[in-house]
């Protein structure tokens, strides 16, 4: 059995793109423009050994300063966070060497009910990462042997129309929050919260799915951004984007479904609460399928929009429309062939019609499927905007 993924609980990147269809695309390249880019975890691991030998809080920080915080990988951290909070270099600093016991705090290590905080699991995290350089080394360097951007990109472009342009910056960084995170076309992972195998190493394979998908959505993107110019307020078909957008690398990619067992069994907390809200949502299916015709109608004359949508199709470690999403594209890929199933790619507004197409077969075979009002889909398919 395929390992599971380690997926991103709401893929940042894509969500962006389907508001932000209408920007100027200009600044991108013909053929794939990926990058991974190491150098904020090399030099925080350089800092690290640095600092324990170093007792001048002084000269600690202007080390960190002129290695550490310059990296494109720090300053994506910082892009990240200045999104919620106010946050630059020095407060990163400081959020750092509270975790390492280097400045005094009051935060808590933990909870009343025995359970860990967010600064629990930072200073976990962080004093982890000191004791062990020399690991995160070998980490490193089993990243780089693996080839992990060009495995990612092969992985991606199968499930992707060749006109597809890909384009994304992924920086693996010392972080100690947030896991991975997306501004834009930057791609943070923290290293020191990357999948693990029991033995202790970096689950490589896991990390190359993740990378695939989110290069996926860049592909996505990048196709109904040429496909769907003159689509206008794309917001009102919104919750198609996202099924489409989500379903197809969660199904392909991430085989989240065909792994459920294996999730369930996981030592992880975060693969076990994933599969439970999965086996849920499964176990709702068709009720699914109506709410989806329901809401793609609403969406679609401007009743609901970003707000409801992300709430009920979205929300949680991830939302209903990522099951659903991918349900609709195992039918498609079984009774379609992924070359066609990958047209959606180029215009999801396409997608009700050709999931359709397939259920009608699979009803052929015996499979009692839903299947989509008609004239939604017509409505769907013509969607301009203009109205």
């Amino acid at each position: 059995m395929k390992k599971y993924a380690w997926v991103i609980v709401i893929s940042a990147v894509f969500l962006f793109c389907i508001q932000c269809q209408s920007q100027d695309n200009s600044h991108r390249l013909s053929g794939p423009t990926v990058t991974v880019d190491y150098e904020m975890a090399e030099k925080a691991i350089d800092w690290l050994e640095y600092l324990k030998d170093e007792p001048d809080p002084g000269k600690i920080r202007k080390y960190f300063m002129a290695e550490v915080a310059p990296t494109k990988g720090c300053q994506a951290i910082i892009h990240h966070w200045q999104r919620f909070r106010d946050w630059d270099e020095e407060i990163f600093l400081n959020f750092i060497l509270e975790a390492l016991n280097r400045i005094p705090t009051d935060k808590p290590i933990k909870s009343g009910d025995g359970s860990r905080p967010a600064f629990g699991l930072r200073q976990s995290f962080w004093l982890q990462a000191l004791n062990n350089t020399e690991r995160l080394r070998e980490d490193l360097k089993r990243l780089k042997e693996a080839r992990v951007r060009e495995a990612a990109l092969d992985l991606a472009g199968k499930y992707l129309p060749g006109d597809a342009d890909i384009s994304n910056h992924f920086y693996v960084v010392l972080f100690g929050a947030s896991s991975a995170f997306s501004v834009g076309e930057e791609n943070g992972y923290d290293l020191l919260q990357l999948p693990k195998r029991p033995n202790g190493e970096i689950d490589v394979q896991n990390v190359i799915e993740t990378f695939a998908h989110e290069m996926h959505h860049s592909g996505f993107s990048h196709c109904t951004d040429k496909h769907m110019s003159e689509v206008k307020n794309k917001e009102r078909i919104m919750l198609a984007g996202i099924l489409a957008g989500e379903g197809m690398p969660t199904h392909f990619i991430n085989r989240v479904r065909e792994n459920l067992q294996l999730m369930k069994s996981s030592s992880s907390e975060f693969s076990m609460r994933l599969a439970s809200e999965w086996e849920h949502n499964l176990s709702r299916l068709p009720e699914l399928y109506q709410e989806a015709e329901k809401d793609i109608r609403l969406n679609m004359k401007g009743e609901i929009g970003q707000k409801e949508i992300f709430e009920k199709w979205v929300s949680g470690l991830q939302g209903p429309a990522y099951v659903l999403g991918s349900d609709m594209f195992s039918v498609m890929e079984k009774y379609l062939g992924l070359e066609e199933t990958k047209t959606v790619a180029r215009d999801y507004r396409l997608l009700l019609s050709a999931y359709n197409r397939a259920a009608e077969k699979a009803r052929m075979a015996g499979e009692n499927l839903f299947l989509f009002d008609n004239s939604l889909v017509r409505e769907l398919e013509k969607f301009s905007g203009d109205y």
